[in-house]
């Protein structure tokens, strides 16, 4: 069972009020949990309600930011904010790599003015990019999917295009780790681990065994197995 609040959020670029659902509590029947920290859950929700989308001039903006404290109730009058899966390009077949750029160009013109929203959009930077291997399976996995000769044509077309749009990514994909490193400080055992991953996913596999001195190995042992492997590309734990 979903529970949601009602909030009233105003938007700082022109002022518009608009409604929001906040998140009181969420029933999850399955989670899959991913080396790079990406959660995915079952059913689905979507991972990036920080930023909002206002629905008048289309500008984004942080939600905590614009919270207003106030009786006034969400009414017919009042249109939603939205997020991001309600951009220009949310319909487009090139969604994963233009909400790549949105974040991309988030970090460019300064929308986080803290270390810990830049590690917000760097980390999705990060998750948008492995997006295109994380769900790679084995080609003999695919063989029940092969259920005619175009259908498996279409199935290894699709994985072959998705490693190449991840090749694509590959300066990318190092400029921002090598970022998201330099403002990332580990204060847990669970950052600890991440530190390693990004590390490791860099193929820094020095680094990566030493930013888990300390860690217990039962906490950590797909990627300390990958390390031992000098695997990169991202695991399922």
């Amino acid at each position: 069972m979903t529970t949601f609040s009602q909030i009233i959020l105003a938007c700082p670029h022109c002022g518009i009020r608009m409604g929001a659902y906040e998140l009181m509590s969420y029933t999850i029947h399955s989670t899959t949990v991913y080396s790079d920290g990406m959660t995915v859950t079952e059913p689905w929700m979507n991972n990036d309600k920080a930023i909002a989308i206002c629905p008048k001039c289309q500008k984004a903006f942080w939600q905590e930011d614009a919270r207003i404290e106030t009786e006034e109730r969400i009414g017919d009058n009042l249109p939603f904010a939205g997020d991001t899966y309600d951009l220009p390009f949310a319909l487009s077949e090139t969604f994963r790599e233009e909400l790549i750029q949105f974040y991309v160009d988030l970090l460019k013109d300064g929308f986080a003015n803290t270390t810990d929203r830049k590690i917000y959009l760097r980390l999705r930077i990060w998750w948008g990019i492995n997006d295109f291997v994380r769900y790679r399976e084995p080609i003999w996995k695919l063989f029940p999917q092969f259920t005619s000769l175009r259908r498996a044509k279409i199935l290894l077309a699709s994985r072959r295009n998705s490693r190449l749009v991840f090749a694509e990514f590959k300066t990318l994909f190092r400029e921002n780790l090598e970022k998201l490193i330099a403002i990332f400080k580990p204060e847990h055992e669970g950052e600890q681990i991440m530190l390693a991953e990004m590390y490791r996913e860099l193929g820094e596999m020095g680094k990566a065994h030493e930013a888990l001195k300390g860690v217990e190995i039962k906490n950590c042992r797909r990627i300390t197995k990958a390390i031992a492997g000098n695997k990169k590309r991202v695991v399922k734990l």
